[in-house]
């Protein structure tokens, strides 16, 4: 699909549209397991059959076959072409999209910022190798439990003291002086000398979702040390950070039970993943924004607020549960001790004993409560009044009449408050909103059945599955064996994809196919949740193997009988000696 916009431009504006959250607007989906449910928008129904997928940020419907990303949708739903479909969800998340006329601009933005992803890898195999020759560094690491696989795997290194190794290091690399100011790793003084901005700290790289290094958190090892205890590195133009969370990129492949949890700092996700828990993931040294809020949504159904223990912490917890609440996710909040943070916690007590506090974190109502006991004096009159008043208030929130009756006798048990009288407080002023209408589209045709062998089909369908959830495998695919155009240009194109170096992403391959039917057919197997194991695949790959061979065999005896007629006896001899060989092979594999 060609525009005058990059694949990065592209991906930007589908990120800022969760799929759930615009097809929404135009129909009613409800959660179910770890997607959500509608009746088609594009032909009648009376079963729901169109699942929306979050993780995925797709849609396919099991009824009429209509499938793809947010920017398709949006084209069937308004009928819009490509560029205007783009440009309409572009206006929706408020993102500014270039004018044609800017194409060379659009361009040289897009190389700027692949240079400074170069520069960030750079950077963080530097620091990482600076690490390793520095003992006190590693001592640090080791003291506060931190193994040396732990270290590679977040790529951990060490900021020397000295004021300019690292400018000298990424000149050296062929990277200017301008691009190692816009990357905010190099600082100019008043009297225009280049230094590091980053010295005699641990470096955390922060790797986006895209598995990207878009920029880096220092930390000093000893309190007695100048400057902030923790430095981040500064707004660029592939870096904000209201926008990223610190191990995103490693928490997304640990997400079976739905649940994610949010931490205050680097150390809290590293050693919580040392010790097993994996699905965590930090705030930049940032208010917990909004957008955070969305982005958890598109990889969790659940999220434990874990912030530290202090006040500062419990301010941050209520800020960010403030922001949380309005969103479609199940919200819970860790109250741990006031001296404790999730890193000392769990070297204290461990996998087992975090887990078990995890497994009593409150909901966003218990929490508002046990903060508004703290305020009242419930062993008083007066104070179990107010406090009952403000109850209300806080029940007003909730969504089920279970839900209400639930706590409502709660807080009758902590007040003395007849319970019904609490109920019918809170359903005085509670007003529901309405659902949205759902919008009825006319049928679509389905897919255009090919004429060869099921069992050869099925074959290539599992194979091309398989390949598509391990994409390092398809170099070696032997794609000869595909008898689809599509399944060939769809391994092609995401070998192509592999070779650049840029992280696959599925919306990026979609966008090379111009076909909607294409499309769909990449969505359904996306969405297709059954599980090809390995020894299915090689399966696949064995019957794959035989009838390509008999088709070779056919071929082969098309081509003799017509060289014969010919008289062409030297090239009828090649076509046999072919044949045998072809025939040798299956026997000799136990085929035939």
């Amino acid at each position: 699909m060609t525009t005058f916009y990059s694949e990065e431009l592209i991906q930007s504006v589908i990120e800022a549209n969760d799929i759930v959250d615009v097809a929404s607007g135009y129909m009613t989906l409800k959660r179910v397991g770890n997607s959500f449910k509608g009746k088609c928008p594009f032909h009648n129904e009376k079963t729901a059959s169109f699942t929306v997928s979050r993780e995925k940020q797709l849609y396919h419907c099991f009824g009429c076959g209509a499938g793809g990303n947010v920017i398709t949708f949006i084209m069937e739903m308004e009928k819009l072409p490509f560029m205007d479909a783009l440009k309409f969800l572009a206006a929706r998340a408020n993102i500014i999209l270039p004018e044609k006329q800017n194409q060379q601009a659009d361009h040289q933005a897009y190389e700027k910022k692949k240079r400074l992803y170069e520069l960030h890898r750079e950077a963080a195999n530097y620091y990482y190798k600076i690490l390793k020759t520095n003992k006190p560094a590693r001592d640090y690491l080791m003291k506060r439990g931190i193994s040396q696989e732990t270290i590679r795997e977040f790529g951990l290194g060490y900021a020397s003291e000295e004021w300019t190794r690292l400018t000298e290091f990424l000149s050296s690399k062929g990277f200017s002086m301008e691009e190692l100011l816009d990357s905010g790793l190099v600082l100019a003084s008043e009297s225009k000398r280049h230094y590091d901005r980053f010295r005699s700290r641990i470096m955390f790289p922060i790797v986006n979702p895209r598995g990207q290094i878009v920029g880096f958190g220092g930390r000093l090892m000893m309190t007695d040390q100048n400057g902030p205890k923790y430095l981040n590195s500064p707004e660029t133009s592939i870096f904000s950070k209201s926008y990223e969370l610190y191990n995103l990129n490693h928490c997304k492949n640990y997400m079976e039970t739905g649940r994610l949890l949010i931490v205050e700092g680097y150390m809290d996700v590293i050693s919580l993943y040392q010790k097993g828990i994996k699905n965590t993931v930090a705030a930049l040294g940032t208010a917990f924004t909004p957008f955070h809020g969305k982005i958890l949504e598109r990889y969790a159904n659940e999220v434990i607020i874990a912030f530290d223990g202090d006040s500062a912490g419990k301010s941050a917890t209520e800020k960010a549960m403030n922001i949380l609440k309005k969103t479609s996710l199940n919200v819970k909040i860790l109250n741990l001790p006031t001296n404790e943070d999730p890193d000392s916690f769990v070297q204290k007590y461990g996998q087992q004993g975090f887990e078990e506090s995890v497994a009593k974190a409150l909901t966003i109502i218990e929490y508002e409560l046990e903060l508004l006991k703290s305020l009242n004096d419930l062993s008083q009159t007066d104070g179990r009044l107010r406090y009952g008043n403000e109850a209300i208030k806080i029940l007003r929130q909730l969504e089920t009449l279970v839900e209400i009756d639930y706590y409502s006798k709660m807080v009758a048990g902590e007040t003395g408050i007849n319970q019904e009288v609490i109920r019918r407080e809170v359903m005085r002023s509670k007003t529901r909103a309405d659902n949205p209408a759902q919008v009825i589209k006319p049928s679509r045709s389905g897919v255009i059945t090919q004429k060869i062998p099921k069992a050869y089909q099925k074959a290539q369908e599992l194979a091309i599955r398989y390949c598509l959830k391990r994409p390092e495998i398809i170099n070696t695919f032997p794609i000869d064996y595909l008898t689809d155009p599509f399944y060939k240009d769809l391994l092609l194109t995401i070998s192509e994809t592999q070779q650049t170096g840029i992280r696959i992403e599925v919306n990026q391959i979609m966008s090379h196919f111009d076909d909607s039917e294409d499309v769909k057919r990449i969505v359904e197997f996306m969405m297709n949740e059954d599980e090809v194991s390995r020894s299915d695949y090689h399966d696949a790959l064995e019957i794959m193997n035989r009838f390509y061979n008999e088709a070779q065999l056919d071929r082969l005896s098309e081509q003799i009988k017509r060289e014969s007629a010919n008289g062409n006896d030297d090239e009828v001899a090649r076509l046999t000696n072919q044949l045998i060989e072809i025939k040798k092979m299956m026997k000799e594999n136990g085929r035939h």
